[in-house]
């Protein structure tokens, strides 16, 4: 997989100078951040606890759920948690390794109520902008979790600890 990056990057180093595909990058992304260089895509690794939940939305008749966790990025679910059954304040505390090649694209957190033989009830949602990440640096984040269409409801909270490294780190 890095092997295919590092060959795509030079492929397009050579059609394009550096300089060129800065711009190209600047312009089209809109907004810019001064700690990611546009140029320099590069692969980082995220490593993400998630450590637990905290006065989640009852979403079974008995008052309670059964939640579970997904990770997405760019459509595509990167993790999955383990459903831990009737429990509002349900503590996970699974590692979860992500390669990300775009950090400008936001980790979306997603809980669910698991329900044996029906579809899983949403219970709400959260986004993590990677750009706010301070490279190598262990952060624990709160997240409030939202229902876009319920978004005055108060649906819980998640808490993570995350930490982005560049890719290439490891090899050192």
């Amino acid at each position: 997989h890095e092997r295919c990056q590092s060959r795509e990057k030079k492929y397009a180093e050579e059609i394009w100078p550096k300089e060129i595909t800065r711009e190209i990058s600047t312009n089209s992304l809109g907004s810019g951040n001064a700690d990611f260089p546009p140029g320099d895509p590069g692969i980082y690794q995220l490593d993400v606890t998630l450590r637990r939940g905290q006065n989640l939305a009852a979403r079974d008749r008995g008052g309670t759920s059964d939640p579970y966790v997904k990770f997405k990025l760019g459509g595509k679910e990167v993790f999955r948690s383990k459903t831990i059954h009737k429990n509002l304040n349900p503590v996970w505390e699974e590692k979860a390794c992500i390669l990300i090649d775009n950090l400008r694209e936001p980790l979306y957190i997603k809980v669910f109520d698991y329900d044996f033989g029906l579809q899983d009830d949403f219970i709400g949602s959260a986004f993590l902008d990677l750009t706010s990440l301070e490279l190598n640096r262990q952060t624990d984040v709160t997240l409030s979790l939202k229902d876009p269409h319920y978004p005055d409801h108060d649906l819980g909270s998640i808490f993570l600890s995350v930490l982005l490294a560049p890719g290439d780190q490891r090899e050192a």
